[in-house]
């Protein structure tokens, strides 16, 4: 593999510091193309500005290799600067190549990013490629719908991001408290008066567990005397523990039918979480956090997995594609003091009467226009090959993160990887209830219209719901609260 310099200047410093990397198969100095049956007929370099976790980052630096290899024409940089997760950087400094003409060809991105480069007048619409007859994906019904259809909910009309690494929320549990504990003598209609068991677990309400589950746990725990407790109770404890606050609030607006953001019949977007429906949820989520049920990252100030390892929450709500952050590792072990325990797979509480759905999350990708068909081209064909059936299974199982493929979950290896037998360790036997249940809800989510100001949107209702939660006279101050943070929301909007 040759390296090669990197082209946003900006960034080489990062890349010296061994952040970075690049990838090629050919020769850039040459211009002569490579004759063949190929989609790009003439000598073209894009560059591939990623977040991917140091930890599988040789495996796209491979796929890219060999996308390489498919379209010979093609000299792919593959870089990634700035690690992973910190998106906000990512953003800034794509934004800021803008201006010297020296950004990205194919790069990763959330939804709010792309607005702002879409803003700018730089993003690609891969319609055109997405319904051509030799190349496109129009007619290829295996990638999952939600995830396809989120590049399609911006204000203009097309398609403005693809699909790579996608994930959704579950409810995870400590199962070696749960499974089995009977609740009966407290609440005999909790599982039709029988023990706790999975399929219990599996299809919860918010209702059933705030209201009936929650109390019954409190109930049978303070019944209890201190060496036979089923969690730890400290000023920071929450039977139940969320760890985005945004995503709660907007995953109630959308499972209750609230109202959270739209589009008017103009294409004018609306702000709609002040009403009457999501004032009453937080209502009740004030007094279940009073009553020690829940926590949130926000009224926390930390990540709640911490709480859910300490068994000072038993429930947990967070990201498919963070499993292992919830699970006491042997370093927790010997650093933390703290006991391992096995960890059960759950669906999303859902609204009563109502069916089952979760957000729609992790960073899709999007084509940057440099007004060069070739590259252009060539950053879709990349993304459509790095997200073929053998590479989505292959990037879904080293991953963690949901395969944009329906064909994934057939698959021989998904297959062996959901397999358990009696050697196998909690860890391994949590991590295959994990996949089983992306299996089950990956086809069930949910996303939100994407125009400017949608990401102070998304950042004030969390910090709405953790306002809501902490005020100890919320009934007199909610009106305001709600007013306060949609006046912020649109502050940031078109007028």
């Amino acid at each position: 593999m040759q390296f090669k310099k990197l082209p946003i200047l900006a960034l080489s410093s990062l890349l010296l510091s061994a952040c970075g990397g690049a990838s090629s198969s050919g020769d850039v100095s040459s211009s002569i193309p490579v004759e063949g049956d190929f989609v790009i007929k003439e000598k073209t370099e894009i560059e591939f500005l990623c977040m991917v976790d140091g930890s599988y980052y040789s495996l796209l630096e491979r796929m890219v290799e060999d996308f390489e290899k498919t379209e010979p024409n093609v000299d792919v940089n593959l870089t990634n600067p700035l690690g992973s997760g910190n998106y906000s950087a990512l953003e800034k400094t794509v934004v800021a190549g803008f201006f010297r003409e020296d950004y990205p060809d194919l790069v990763q991105c959330y939804p709010d990013n792309v607005v702002k480069y879409h803003d700018r007048g730089y993003v690609v619409n891969v319609d055109t490629y997405r319904s051509n007859p030799d190349y496109g994906i129009n007619s290829d019904t295996d990638y999952i719908k939600a995830f396809l259809d989120e590049g399609s909910s911006y204000k203009d009309e097309g398609t403005y991001s693809l699909p790579f690494c996608k994930s959704t929320e579950l409810l995870y549990y400590n199962a070696d408290v749960l499974i089995g504990l009977d609740l009966s003598s407290i609440n005999a209609s909790i599982n039709n008066g029988k023990p706790l068991d999975a399929a219990y677990l599996d299809n919860l309400s918010w209702e059933e567990l705030f209201e009936r589950l929650c109390p019954a746990i409190k109930a049978y725990d303070e019944a209890q005397d201190a060496d036979h407790k089923i969690m730890k109770t400290t000023e920071n404890s929450g039977i139940v523990s969320y760890d985005s606050d945004e995503n709660f609030f907007i995953t109630l607006a959308n499972q209750y039918g609230y109202g959270y953001t739209s589009f008017d019949k103009n294409g004018k977007a609306s702000i709609d979480y002040n009403n009457d429906g999501m004032k009453g949820l937080m209502l009740k989520l004030n007094q279940a956090k009073a009553n020690g049920y829940l926590q949130t990252h926000k009224t926390y100030n930390d990540y709640v997995s911490y709480l859910f390892q300490t068994r000072e929450a038993l429930f947990t709500i967070s990201s498919t594609a963070g499993l292992s952050y919830n699970f006491v590792s042997e370093r927790d072990v010997q650093s933390k003091g703290l006991t391992p325990f096995s960890i059960g797979v759950a669906k999303l509480p859902h609204a009563e009467d109502r069916d089952y759905v979760s957000i729609n999350q992790g960073p899709s990708v999007c084509v940057l226009d440099h007004k060069d068909e070739n590259r252009a081209l060539a950053s879709y064909l990349l993304w459509k090959y790095v997200t073929d059936v053998e590479h989505a299974k292959e990037w879904s199982l080293a991953t963690g993160y949901i395969g944009v493929r329906n064909s994934v979950y057939e698959s021989d290896e998904y297959k062996a990887m959901i397999a358990v037998d009696d050697k196998s360790t909690i860890y391994e036997v949590g991590a295959a209830d994990n996949l089983k249940k992306i299996a089950d809800v990956k086809e069930m989510t949910f996303n939100t219209p994407v125009f400017r100001g949608s990401s102070n949107a998304r950042t004030n209702v969390g910090l709405l719901l953790a306002d809501c939660l902490n005020e100890v006279d919320l009934p007199s101050k909610i009106d305001q609260l709600f007013a306060d943070s949609v006046a912020d929301t649109l502050s940031y909007m078109p007028q």
